[in-house]
Parts: structure tokens; sequence; C-alpha cells
């Protein structure tokens, strides 16, 4: 008797070169555009976080002019104190950002005027909140605003055309008890910096004495605000 063998062969076969080549393309095609969307998205990140911490400053700085009980000066009023304080060099300085506490990494809010002697002393920022005993203070950006009086404020109290140095309208009424609007309209530009080295000597010395060099640099953010009486 015959014995029966039986014979099996697989249909299974190896990818073809062409099928790799294709395949290996499809995937490369693939990472690329996905590489593609990385930038765009982290410049969105950064974009919307730089956005937060603009409105966080400007609602920041707002208050303090609005509300703050400690920008009068002696018995005068808030209100005087601005307007006095703008109408000397044709603007103020108030910056804006967080300080360690101590020698802690836990920080709080700075905010005040500097080198301004038309407001209280408890409204104003010394040298030593920025550094002291050469360590600095300052944690993250430095923002500073310029404020001076607004395109809005009526042309009988102000200056017809902005300064062609410093870019900014003054007021021409030398006191605010003849000026007789019940608020003071207010430009505000805010301009950042990163604490450097030289901070200390450059910047804040140059930023309450000379605008020119400041606005060679364009501002972050320009807007209005009205200070009532």
């Amino acid at each position: 008797m015959n014995s029966l063998k039986i014979f099996s062969f697989s249909s299974r076969k190896g990818f073809s070169l062409i099928e790799v080549v294709l395949a290996i393309g499809i995937f490369m095609v693939t990472v690329l555009a996905l590489v593609g969307l990385i930038g765009p998205t982290l410049k969105s990140v950064d974009e919307v976080e730089q956005t937060d911490a603009i409105i966080s400053v400007v609602n920041s700085l707002n208050t303090f002019l609005q509300q703050s009980p400690e920008i009068a000066l002696n018995s005068g009023s808030k209100f005087d104190a601005i307007y006095n304080a703008i109408i000397d060099d044709g603007q103020a300085t108030v910056f804006i950002f967080q300080a360690y506490i101590g020698n802690t990494t836990d920080t709080e809010l700075k905010i005040g005027f500097y080198n301004e002697s038309a407001v209280s002393g408890k409204a104003l920022l010394q040298q030593e909140d920025f550094v002291q005993n050469g360590i600095p203070k300052v944690a993250g950006t430095i923002f500073r605003a310029v404020i001076s009086a607004s395109s809005v404020t009526p042309e009988l109290h102000r200056s017809p055309s902005r300064d062609i140095n410093t870019r900014i309208f003054t007021l021409n009424k030398a006191s605010p008890d003849i000026y007789p609007e019940g608020y003071l309209a207010l430009e505000v530009r805010l301009y950042s910096e990163e604490y450097s080295s030289d901070f200390s000597n450059n910047f804040l010395n140059r930023a309450t004495t000379d605008l020119t060099n400041l606005t060679e640099k364009d501002s972050i953010f320009t807007y209005n605000v009205a200070i009532v009486r």
C-alpha cells in the first residue's frame, strides 16, 4: 500500500522594496506635518501667556491708579497727586513686577511710582525694591507704564500735538485747581524688560530722565484710562 504524502506550501511572502519605500515615505510626510504644527502651536501658547500677563498688569495698574489710597500727597487728593506727577515732566512712571519676599522663593506684587515727588512716599518704589545688597529682588519681567495726557484730553488743556521726541501729549494747565474737567484722560504705554546686571545703573535712571531712549522701543500695549476727581 502506497503512503500518501501531503505537501503544504505557504502563500505568505515578504514586502517588496517598493512597498517599504512607500510606507517610509508616508510615515516621513506625516512626521514632517506634525513637526510643522509644533512651531505655530508653541507660538500660540507664548502669545496667550503674554496676553494673560498684559491683562493682569493692566488690571493691577488700573486698580492702583483708581483706588489706591496711598497715592495722595499729604492732605491732597489722589486726582491732584496724579495730575501734578504728570505735569511735572509731561509723564509719570509706574513699575509693576513680582518681587521675592525676603530670602524665600515666594513672591509679591510690587507696583508704584518711581522718582516722583508729587505722590506720597507710600506709593513710591525705591531702587532697593529692585535689587538689595547686590541681590536681585525681581522675579520675572519688569513692566514699566509711561502715563501721560491722552489724545482725548480737551485740546484747551493739553499740547496741540505730540512731542516730536517723546511722542507724548503734555498738559498745559499748571495746577489741578484750574483744570475744570471732572476727569483726567490718560494714555498708558506699557514696556517690558527682563532684569539684567545693568538694570539698576542704566534702565532705572534712563527711564525717568530721558524718554527719547525709551521711545526707540515699541510698547507692548497702549491704552487710555480716565481718573475721576
